[in-house]
């Protein structure tokens, strides 16, 4: 009995997971997500009574993936290019395991934008620690000038963008490859790109002596 709850209450997570992300917290039915889960609307209120705690659920899951790894790397003790290395790593392969969760963030964003503030700041959000890294690297001339921000957009978009948009990626610019291999590549390019763009000559030069 424990075995067959457990497993519907799954079902009931991966239906919420797809209506969603198509249609965001005030498009959802509840009707809607029973019958993508195979299973009666008093099934599903029996595991969750009310859309909204559902919601919470599945948000707190994207929370915890899309916005936890990138916390901790950003206030991590490491060299700045390893840490550039390190969250194009650790975002290819969440992405490969939840690809739905950009597409069913940004809509939040946009539908919601307060809540997802909320849910960034209980993540522990923050750029100071890293701003003031980055400005060390500046005034000790190895890194370019930038703003802390720009860097952290970079980083987020060289990242994200390519699995959201991949549905037209693999089928007009990539229609003769495999996207996922190109996703791959991407990961040690996407860091170089970042990487070569704000290091100095010298260390341009060091980069590419240890490719």
């Amino acid at each position: 009995m424990v075995k067959k709850s457990l497993e519907t209450q799954e079902k009931i997570l991966e239906a919420a997971r797809n209506v969603f992300t198509r249609k965001g917290m005030s498009g959802a039915r509840m009707q809607e997500i029973a019958d993508e889960a195979g299973i009666n609307k008093a099934l599903l209120h029996y595991y969750y009574r009310s859309k909204a705690k559902l919601f919470d659920q599945i948000f707190e899951e994207a929370r915890g993936k899309l916005f936890f790894p990138l916390v901790q790397t950003l206030n991590a003790e490491m060299d700045l290019f390893e840490k550039i290395e390190t969250i194009c790593f650790q975002y290819y392969h969440f992405l490969k395991e939840y690809p739905y969760l950009p597409n069913f963030v940004i809509g939040e964003v946009y539908r919601t934008p307060e809540i997802v503030t909320q849910q960034m700041e209980l993540a522990g959000f923050s750029l100071e620690q890293f701003r003031v890294q980055v400005e060390q690297e500046i005034a000790a001339g190895r890194i370019r000038p930038i703003d802390p921000r720009e860097l952290v957009m970079n980083l987020i978009a060289l990242n994200v963008f390519p699995v959201m948009v991949r549905p037209i990626a693999e089928n007009m610019i990539y229609r003769d490859a495999n996207y996922d291999e190109v996703l791959e590549q991407r990961v040690k390019m996407a860091a170089r790109f970042v990487i070569n763009s704000i290091a100095l000559p010298q260390d341009c030069k060091e980069e590419n002596r240890n490719q």
